[in-house]
């Protein structure tokens, strides 16, 4: 009898609870309105036709009684390409909504934004206005639209083609330069590719940047992972680029390519024949192997090869020679899971004929966390480091000429909030280290186009001089 008494009360103590709930008064007074997470909705550069990824706002109820938010809408939802939905209800127009006291709601914000004729990015603008006792309060939503040249379903090029960056290129799955066709890019030509599209040459490609407007090879989320760090910061975001074994005299001058799956992969090839020539360029963050390579002539001089899951280097039988180099991997979004530099298929005895494939790194800075090189012994190898910088303990042999072991090169950022800068300070052991031989028509100019020293001043080692900071720079005498 006293449980049934118990339950009996229990029970009541519950409905009268409930129904202050939803006793509570909704307040009128014009002064109780809403409170938002952000003033302003931006999204980065939005390609047209392609759409955003979601973000979103919270709207909050801060008064100590229920509102009614009469209705939310989307002001000019009709031209600017916005959408919403309010907490699982779609716009452009939310009926009336009772948000409780202290409670809140979430808004999601998409853009899809039409084509239109401007080459150069437009604002887009709109505003979600909310409607409560009467005042009218809005939330901001911005974009930047992009038109493009858009290819889908694979694209090949079977004819002689030049892109310039009179608009960007958005790539879907895949671009394939067919034998015998060349395929120019002129400066400032930027290509976005889509998650896993990759470049694929059997023909010949010719990418010619200059130190301003450089050829730019990179993923196409232009957002953010999260708020401090864009997508363009990680590795795998697209695939890479692919020479096949009927392709040659590839050349890239200034170009920067970065945040790809597995690099630049080299079929092998007639390895008398020019196959890919790197210069002034920056090949970075891979979540593979940075570049691979079999049977293939390759040169690179002023360039920047850095950060990857795996090898920035492996190389296999390739005659090669790579001067004024920056070669680091201070990758971090994974496990390093392979050496820096790995060489394979060199021949190693006395009698090994004059032609035969070699290596040769000079005047270069080449350091990194992990395992440095494969094989560890390169004795006997035709494979030589001269005037070289190297962060570990080492000695100078037949392999290694000149070269600072143990050695600081003080670059300006490895990493510290997402950012590299592989420029080197002024305390760098690469200041005045390397070797005047080197010095020639093309190593005139440095991985940014800056001037080396021609008055027989030994330069700095790597892919870019010092520059002093401009608050640096000696004053003119009065």
């Amino acid at each position: 009898m006293k449980k049934a008494v118990l339950h009996t009360l229990f029970a009541l103590l519950l409905l009268f609870s409930t129904a202050g709930c939803f006793d509570e008064k909704i307040s009128n007074d014009p002064a109780c309105v809403l409170s938002f997470s952000t003033d302003v909705v931006s999204f980065d550069t939005v390609f047209t036709d392609k759409g955003t990824t979601t973000a979103m706002f919270s709207v909050y109820n801060r008064n100590k009684k229920a509102v009614r938010i009469e209705s939310v809408t989307l002001a000019d939802a009709a031209r600017s390409g916005f959408f919403i939905n309010v907490d699982g209800e779609k716009g452009p127009d939310v009926g009336s909504i009772i948000l409780d006291a202290k409670d809140s709601l979430l808004v999601f914000v998409e853009a899809n934004i039409d084509p239109t004729d401007e080459k150069t990015p437009f604002l887009v603008r709109d505003s979600v206005v909310f409607l409560t006792n009467g005042v009218r309060q809005d939330v901001k939503l911005q974009a930047y639209g992009q038109n493009a040249v858009v290819f889908r379903n694979g694209k090949i090029l079977s004819a002689d083609t030049l892109f310039s960056a009179e608009l960007p290129i958005l790539i879907y799955d895949s671009l394939v330069v067919a034998p015998d066709v060349t395929w120019t890019l002129t400066e400032g030509t930027t290509l976005y590719l889509h998650d896993k599209a990759y470049l694929r040459i059997d023909g010949r490609m010719v990418a010619q940047g200059t130190a301003d407007k450089r050829v730019t090879l990179r993923g196409d989320r232009t957002d953010n992972l999260f708020p401090d760090l864009p997508y363009d910061y990680y590795s795998g975001q697209w695939g890479g680029v692919h020479f096949g074994s009927g392709s040659y005299d590839n050349s890239w001058d200034f170009v920067d390519m970065h945040g790809s799956s597995w690099g630049i992969r080299i079929d092998s090839s007639d390895i008398a024949r020019e196959k890919l020539t790197l210069n002034h360029t920056i090949v970075h963050n891979s979540a593979g192997t940075l570049i691979s390579a079999s049977h293939a002539r390759i040169n690179a001089y002023n360039c920047q090869l850095s950060n990857a899951g795996a090898s920035l280097l492996d190389l296999t039988a390739c005659p090669s020679e790579w001067v004024h180099c920056t070669i680091v991997n201070y990758y971090f979004w994974d496990i390093i899971s392979a050496p820096m530099l790995v060489f394979a298929g060199y021949n190693t005895t006395a009698s090994a004929a004059p032609d035969m494939p070699s290596v040769s790194i000079a005047n270069s800075i080449v350091v990194g966390r992990g395992t440095l090189m494969s094989p560890a012994d390169i004795v006997g190898m035709p494979v030589t480091f001269d005037h070289c910088l190297f962060a570990v303990a080492g000695t100078d042999d037949d392999n290694f000429l000149t070269c600072v072991w143990e050695g600081d090169p003080a670059f300006v950022a490895t990493g510290e909030d997402y950012i590299y800068d592989y420029s080197i300070a002024d305390s760098s052991s690469a200041r005045g280290a390397g070797d005047v031989r080197y010095l020639n028509d093309t190593t005139a100019f440095d991985l940014f186009g800056v001037p080396r020293l021609t008055d027989g001043t030994p330069p700095d080692l790597g892919a870019a001089n010092y520059v002093a900071p401009a608050d640096d720079e000696p004053k003119p005498a009065e």
